[in-house]
C-alpha cells in the first residue's frame, strides 16, 4: 500500500485536525490509485475510512481545500454515522442514494456544531453538469442542493430531495438516522420509476473529498429489520396473478405494513393559512400479500341475493352498429385505414339510439384504522369484519352486473406514512386470493382521510370514461397522531372531496357513527353521505349507495 511519510508536515497537520474534530485517534495514510478496493475508483480514487485508518488519495492530499474538507467529512462520519450497517438486500441504486443522504446528514450535523466548516465543504464542491440526468450527475446536483441553500436546480427529483430533507430535519431532527433512511428509500424508488439506470462499475462518489462509503456498509450481512431494506420497487398498480405465491409474511400492524411500496406525495389543505401545503403527505401504496387460508373465516353470504335495480338510459347512442340512421365517423375512418392495409374491414358503420346500461367505476375505500377493530355494543364482531364482508358482497354483485369495482384500504401513522393498500383492483376477478387479501387486513393506525381520498381519486382517473365514484366507509372523524386541531383534518378532507368532484369523481361517505352529522356534512356536503347507527346496517347501506351511483 502506498504511504506518505508519517512525519511529513501535511500528514501531521491533517492528523491533528482529524483528532480535534472527531475526538478519535486514527492512522492517516496516502492512498494510491492502485490501492483502491473499488473497481470504479481505479481511475478516480476516493478516500477509504475505517474505525482505525483514513486513507486519502494523493490528489486530495495535494490540494489543501480538498484535504481539509475530506478530514471534516471523515470526522462527521466518525461522530454521527453508525458503522458497518447491514446492507442486506439493498440494490446498488438504493446504496448510492442512501449513502448520499447520509453524507448530507452528517455534514449538516457537523455544521450545526461547528458552523465554520460549511465554507470548507462549499469550497470543495465539484463542478457538475447542471443538466445531467445520469445517477452520478443527479447525486452531485442533490448533494450541492442539500449543502447550499442558494443553489437553484430545476430538476424535480433534486427539488423533491431537498424538500423532503428539510421536512425530515424539521420533523425528526438530524439525529434520527432511520427517518433519513426512509427518505432515501423514497428517492431511490423515484429514480427507479424514472428508469434511471446505474452501472456499479462506472459509478463513483461525485465529490472528491468524500469517502467511498465502505465505512457505512457491511456487505453480505442480513438486515436486522426487514423494514430497513431499501430497494428500487416496481409499480404495484397491476395486481399479482391468481396463482402467484406471496413473497412476504402478513403484517401485524400499521407500522409493520409494507412501507417499501411506491410512495406518492400529496398536498394538504391548511384552513388556518387558507392554502395548500405542497407535497405535505406521503402515501405509501402497496399490494399486501394474501394470508394463508387457515384461520380466516369466509365472508358471510347474504340472506337474500342482492338484485340490481339499475335503470336503463334511453338517451344512449349505440356506436358501431350494423344498421342505423347516422354514420359512425370513427368506424368509417377505421374502415378506410383497414382497406389501405389490405385488411378485412368491419362493416358496423352506423349509430342508432338504444337502451344501454351505463357502466360505473366505483372504488370502495375502507377505513382500516385501529378503532375499526373494536367490537361495538350492538354487534358481535368488530366493525372491520363487517366492512370486509360488506365489501366482498358488493364486489360480487357489482361484477355480476358488469360494473367495475375496486376495493382499497388505508390507515395512517402521521403525514409521513399514510398506508394505502390495493386489495382488489378494477378489472380483477374476485377469486380466492383476493378474498383472502381482503379478509386478512388488520386494524391499526389513524384516519388521515384527505390524503387517502386524493390517492383514490388518482386511481379512479385512470379508469375509462364514464361515471366514477369513491365510497368511503369509516367509523369516525379524520384524525392522526401528529394533528391536535380537531378541525384541521376535517377541512383537509373537505378540500380533497371538492378537488375530486372538480375532476369528475363523485365522493360519498358511509359512516358508522350515530353522531357523525357534525363533521360528515362538512366533508361531503348535502346528500353526499349516509350515516348508520349500527354496524349491522352497513352492508345494506353500502348496497343502496352503489345502486344510487349505478343508476
Amino acid at each position: 500500500m502506498g504511504r506518505a511519510d508519517a512525519d511529513t508536515p501535511t500528514v501531521v497537520a491533517l492528523g491533528l485536525l482529524l483528532g480535534a474534530l472527531s475526538r478519535h485517534t486514527l492512522t492517516l495514510q496516502t492512498l494510491g490509485a492502485g490501492d483502491s478496493p473499488s473497481p470504479a475508483s481505479a481511475t478516480t480514487p476516493r478516500a477509504v475510512l475505517s474505525t482505525t485508518h483514513l486513507l486519502l488519495p494523493a490528489a486530495v492530499m495535494q490540494q489543501a481545500t480538498l484535504a481539509r474538507a475530506a478530514i471534516a467529512h471523515a470526522a462527521a462520519h466518525l461522530l454521527y454515522s453508525p458503522p458497518a450497517q447491514a446492507a442486506g438486500t439493498l440494490k446498488p441504486l438504493g446504496l448510492a442514494v442512501a449513502s448520499a443522504i447520509e453524507d448530507a446528514r452528517v455534514e449538516a450535523l457537523l455544521m450545526q456544531r461547528l458552523p465554520g466548516v460549511r465554507r470548507w465543504f462549499l469550497q470543495a464542491q465539484p463542478a457538475h453538469d447542471p443538466h445531467g440526468l445520469d445517477v452520478p450527475s443527479l447525486l452531485a446536483r442533490l448533494g450541492h442542493a442539500l449543502l447550499n441553500g442558494r443553489y437553484a436546480d430545476g430538476n424535480h427529483w433534486v427539488h423533491k430531495g431537498r424538500t423532503l430533507f428539510a421536512a425530515t430535519r424539521h420533523d425528526h431532527g438530524l439525529e434520527d438516522h432511520a427517518a433519513f433512511r426512509r427518505l432515501a428509500s423514497i428517492l431511490a424508488n423515484d429514480l427507479g420509476q424514472m428508469r434511471v439506470r446505474l452501472d456499479p462499475q462506472q459509478c463513483v462518489v461525485p465529490a472528491a473529498y468524500r469517502d467511498d462509503h465502505s465505512y457505512l456498509w457491511q456487505h453480505g450481512a442480513t438486515a436486522d429489520h426487514a423494514t430497513e431494506v431499501l430497494q428500487v420497487q416496481t409499480p404495484v398498480a397491476p395486481p399479482p396473478p391468481a396463482d402467484a405465491s406471496p413473497a412476504d409474511t402478513p403484517p401485524t400492524d400499521a407500522e409493520e405494513r409494507p412501507d417499501d411500496g411506491i410512495c406518492h406525495l400529496y398536498p394538504e389543505w391548511d384552513y388556518r393559512l387558507q392554502r395548500e401545503r405542497a407535497d405535505w403527505c406521503t402515501v405509501r401504496e402497496a399490494v399486501p400479500p394474501a394470508a394463508a387460508p387457515g384461520g380466516l373465516q369466509p365472508a358471510a353470504e347474504p340472506t337474500a341475493p342482492w338484485r340490481s335495480r339499475r335503470r336503463l338510459s334511453r338517451n344512449q347512442r349505440l356506436r358501431r352498429q350494423w344498421e342505423g340512421e347516422d354514420l359512425d365517423l370513427d368506424a368509417a375512418i377505421d374502415v378506410q385505414v383497414e382497406r389501405r392495409l389490405a385488411l378485412a374491414p368491419d362493416g358496423r358503420l352506423f349509430v342508432r339510439p338504444g337502451s344501454e346500461a351505463p357502466r360505473c367505476s366505483v372504488l370502495v375505500l375502507l377505513d382500516l384504522s385501529a378503532s375499526t377493530g373494536d367490537v361495538a355494543a350492538s354487534s358481535a364482531q368488530p366493525l372491520l369484519a363487517v366492512e370486509q364482508q360488506a365489501a366482498l358482497l358488493l364486489a360480487r354483485a357489482a361484477q355480476a352486473g358488469q360494473d367495475r369495482i375496486a376495493i382499497h384500504g388505508f390507515a395512517s401513522n402521521t403525514r409521513a406514512a399514510v398506508h394505502y393498500l390495493r386489495l382488489l383492483d378494477f378489472g380483477t376477478p374476485l377469486d380466492a386470493v383476493h378474498t383472502q387479501r381482503i379478509l386478512s387486513t388488520r386494524a391499526a393506525g389513524s384516519t388521515r382521510i384527505g390524503a387517502a381520498l386524493r390517492h383514490a381519486t388518482r386511481c379512479l382517473l385512470a379508469e375509462p370514461a364514464g361515471p366514477r365514484a369513491i365510497v368511503l366507509v369509516t367509523d369516525g372523524a379524520p384524525s392522526d397522531v401528529d394533528v391536535f386541531d380537531a378541525r384541521y383534518l376535517t377541512e383537509d378532507a373537505r378540500a380533497a372531496v371538492l378537488a375530486a368532484r372538480r375532476q369528475g369523481v363523485q365522493c360519498h361517505g358511509l359512516v358508522v357513527d350515530a353522531g357523525a352529522d357534525r363533521y360528515v356534512h362538512r366533508i361531503f356536503g348535502w346528500r353526499g353521505y349516509r350515516v348508520v347507527a349500527r354496524a349491522a346496517q352497513l352492508p345494506r347501506a353500502l348496497q343502496a349507495i352503489h345502486e344510487q351511483l349505478s343508476a
